[in-house]
């Protein structure tokens, strides 16, 4: 008899998943324009609703009036809102971590690996601003739930390649002898992301007149600021490297 369950629960388990992989392929609209990717449409719906107003304020209810479905179509594409969340950001977290832990291993000394760790970021930020936002304001979130772990883990390995980087840094004598790593880190991730924010998102007013400035002015003044509360005191004064990496 448990078998027979057993069978019974897997085909039924692999036809749910057969429907959502059909749900998966646009379909051609009647009038011959193309089709609506409707998959792409929930998860740019839900990035944009997860990114103003958090994972856990935004209901499936809400993304599927967004795209003008009822809630029950949307589950033919996804199984759960954790799995659109999985969806968005998997993607930038894993890429986060790949880069990290490449830069922390090229043959550069300490402070040209931080700055190509900065860039990096910044160019990653400003690249999928919303994405990276939900990433950065889930990230309890991602560290209550078992599903998340492995991202839980991914950000983790991002966090000691700069580590390693900034420690590297205090060895050689380039950076300050009593540096807090932590915090460095902790205020850095932080300070890209407002600024990623603001360069994507900026209003036109004048008083954020962001227009005037280039990516990789901002990207100067960064460097400049974090540098100067890094570097050992005898070195305020050297320029700034500015290593090529590819990304």
């Amino acid at each position: 008899m448990a078998t027979r369950q057993n069978t019974l629960r897997a085909k039924t388990n692999d036809g749910a998943e057969a429907k959502r992989k059909a749900a998966r392929r646009p379909r051609a609209k009647a009038d011959g324009s193309p089709p609506i990717d409707r998959r792409e449409l929930i998860l740019a719906v839900a990035t944009r609703r997860f990114a103003e107003y958090g994972f856990e304020a935004t209901t499936v209810r809400q993304i599927a009036d967004d795209v003008d479905i009822l809630s029950g179509s949307l589950y033919h594409h996804f199984a759960t809102k954790e799995e659109i969340l999985e969806e968005i950001v998997r993607d930038a977290i894993l890429q986060s971590r790949d880069d990290a832990q490449r830069i922390a291993e090229l043959p550069l000394d300490a402070e040209q690996r931080f700055v190509a760790l900065l860039m990096t970021e910044l160019h990653r930020l400003t690249e999928s601003q919303e994405v990276y936002a939900i990433a950065f304001n889930e990230r309890k979130f991602f560290r209550r739930s078992e599903y998340f772990s492995y991202l839980s883990k991914a950000k983790k390995d991002a966090y000691e390649a700069w580590s390693a980087v900034l420690s590297d840094g205090v060895r050689e004598g380039l950076f300050h002898p009593e540096l807090d790593i932590y915090l460095t880190i902790s205020t850095v991730i932080r300070m890209l992301n407002a600024g990623a924010d603001w360069y994507k998102n900026e209003d036109g007013s004048q008083i954020d007149a962001i227009a005037n400035y280039s990516l990789d002015k901002l990207l100067d003044f960064y460097l400049g600021y974090v540098l100067r509360a890094i570097r050992a005191p005898t070195r305020a004064g050297e320029a700034i490297p500015h290593p090529t990496i590819e990304l």
